[in-house]
């Protein structure tokens, strides 16, 4: 975990989370940036990659470009002034994806994904607010960040440029940060960080933003997708109605209707569940391609495997949760969908949502428990969960993920 120094885990979630800034100096000391500039630039190359290039060239002059890039494309940069983003290098990079148990303070379906910066003496997207929260961790180099919470709403911003820029930002805070340091922002606060040399990495570590449309509407796919809710509407009394007239006894029906849905607590778990798992369209495309019939071993093979792996890992794009029910079972939640338990125990459920290794010790344990195997063999054919590479090509299982245990 991240070493909060001048305030504790409990204080921070309390008094911080959601609620106000913090610098947290040295929270990963001696931080060593696992991807370089150029591996981050050679990344925004590739078609599958998000990637965009933000160049200033004035005082509220920024152009916007959007990856993939090619070699010709960082040829012509100035030397000064621009920032390469790429996000979702926590699916791309083992390395980042591991940076993640720094963070598991906060559950892990709540992140949404790791973005990393690279920027020039000078570079910078321009002051501006986000509505999600966001730990920056200053993984090279230097950067000056100025922070405010004043005009951080939709009518505050520049015109005439692609980048949501906020017009009015007066500062009210200034840091400073070096490798190592991290500074926790939540929604809405608006921040503006500057690199000071040739050498400015960021981390953003994003958490997902939930609007209450956005809830509604899912909570109306689940509804319509599971065929549920199909109780009518009631009439009020129409007795001395006019004929134009809707009454308010009308739409307060309506509301009784709608509000027994939102009651049904069974119902509202299993959509969350979902909801809170389901991936972004680009996670979505990221997803392993499961094996085909040929590349799938046998059961036995399988259980094999297990017996002699040194541990499996979990796919980096795949979001696993879980969530005690009304009647004391556990549910557990993979990438969006109710994912059938059959009878596992707890502790087993608890250890798939709750890791991203497992180690050699518990897959020999498991080897021993028929269902734990089954279900384990159905990641693995989903390649949801693979093994560690050497031991899968003893077997003769084609894992292409090249991960290492830690």
């Amino acid at each position: 975990m991240i070493h909060f120094n001048s305030v504790d885990q409990a204080t921070f979630l309390r008094d911080y989370w959601q609620k106000k800034p913090l610098l947290i100096r040295q929270a990963l000391p001696e931080f060593i940036t696992p991807i370089s500039a150029e591996e981050l630039a050679g990344l925004s190359l590739e078609d599958e990659v998000e990637s965009r290039l933000v160049l200033q060239h004035g005082p509220n002059d920024y152009q916007l470009r959007r990856g993939p890039f090619n070699e010709e494309d960082y040829r012509q940069l100035p030397e000064q002034n621009w920032t390469l983003l790429v996000q979702g290098v926590d699916r791309l990079i083992p390395q980042v994806f591991d940076l993640l148990r720094e963070f598991d303070f906060i559950p892990r379906w709540r992140i949404d994904d790791v973005m990393i910066s690279y920027a020039t003496t000078g570079g910078n997207v321009g002051p501006h607010y986000d509505h999600y929260d966001v730990f920056l961790l200053q993984a090279a180099g230097k950067r000056k960040w100025m922070l405010s919470s004043q005009h951080c709403n939709e009518n505050n911003y520049v015109q005439n440029i692609e980048l949501r820029l906020m017009a009015q930002f007066p500062i009210e805070e200034e840091y400073i940060l070096e490798p190592g340091d991290i500074l926790y922002l939540p929604p809405k606060w608006g921040h503006h960080g500057v690199a000071l040399d040739d050498a400015c990495m960021t981390y953003s570590f994003g958490y997902r933003t939930y609007r209450g449309q956005e809830l509604w509407d899912s909570f109306g796919d689940y509804l319509s997708e599971n065929q549920a809710f199909k109780t009518l509407y009631q009439d009020p009394n129409w007795q001395h109605c006019a004929a134009g007239e809707i009454p308010n006894q009308a739409w307060l029906n309506a509301k009784s209707l709608l509000q027994s849905i939102l009651n049904d607590e069974q119902a509202l778990q299993h959509w969350f569940g979902r909801f809170a798992t389901q991936l972004d369209q680009q996670a979505h495309q990221a997803l392993p391609e499961p094996l085909s019939e040929e590349e799938t071993a046998s059961l036995s093979e399988f259980t094999a495997a297990l017996k002699e792996a040194e541990g499996m890992v979990r796919d980096p794009v795949c979001r696993f949760a879980y969530q005690r029910l009304a009647n004391n079972t556990l549910a557990l939640y993979i990438n969006g969908f109710d994912w059938p338990t059959d009878d596992l125990a707890d502790g087993v459920i608890h250890y798939l949502a709750n890791n991203t290794l497992i180690d050699a010790s518990t897959l020999q344990r498991w080897s021993k428990q028929p269902n734990v195997v089954k279900a384990l063999y159905e990641l693995w054919q989903r390649q949801y969960w693979t093994f560690i590479e050497e031991q899968a090509e003893t077997y003769g299982l084609d894992d292409s993920d090249e991960l290492d245990e830690d």
